[in-house]
């Protein structure tokens, strides 16, 4: 489960001008060390875009725009309406279909950000039903792989879960 405890970092935050034409990629750390990563445009930015496309003979001259995935579309770039664009999400449950999983939070994310004091909680741990979705994917992908695929990413699997409960 997404907690409601969380610590937002927007790239660009301290530079950045012209909210209601622009783009950023939006971190969100919950306590259980996990990071999640979206891309937030406003539609002014993706029009402007999409003019530079059409002047510029870009993606069949503005007929379409392609982002990294996933995107939030919002009428202006601040922390506070992306606060609360995010504290929607977690409270309706939309979240995680609109942030990517951005891996677990490593040394130099703590050197770099400022986390709250006793921000992580050290008995949270990632919510099984997402790990379980995720693995269900993969066996699916898994099934449809040659024989030497499956072998190479169970074995990488495999060997990197006994490292980590060794020194676990």
């Amino acid at each position: 489960m997404i907690a409601n405890k969380r610590h937002i970092w927007i790239g660009a935050e301290e530079w950045m001008e012209g909210l209601e034409d622009a783009h950023v990629d939006v971190v969100v750390t919950f306590p259980d060390s996990t990071k999640w990563i979206s891309n937030f445009y406003t539609i002014k930015c993706i029009e402007s875009m999409r003019k530079d496309y059409l002047m510029n003979g870009h993606c069949l001259n503005g007929a379409y725009w392609c982002a990294s995935s996933p995107i939030i579309i919002v009428d202006r770039i601040s922390r506070d309406r992306i606060e609360q664009v995010i504290d929607e999400l977690i409270e309706k449950g939309g979240f995680r279909d609109l942030f990517d999983y951005f891996g677990a939070v490593q040394e130099e994310d703590l050197i770099r950000n400022e986390y709250p004091e006793n921000f992580f909680e050290q008995s949270s741990k990632l919510d099984p039903s997402y790990v379980i979705y995720h693995a269900s994917q993969l066996a699916q992908m898994l099934d449809q792989s040659s024989e030497e695929v499956r072998e190479t990413v169970l074995k990488g699997i495999l060997g990197d879960f006994k490292e980590a409960k060794d020194f676990g």
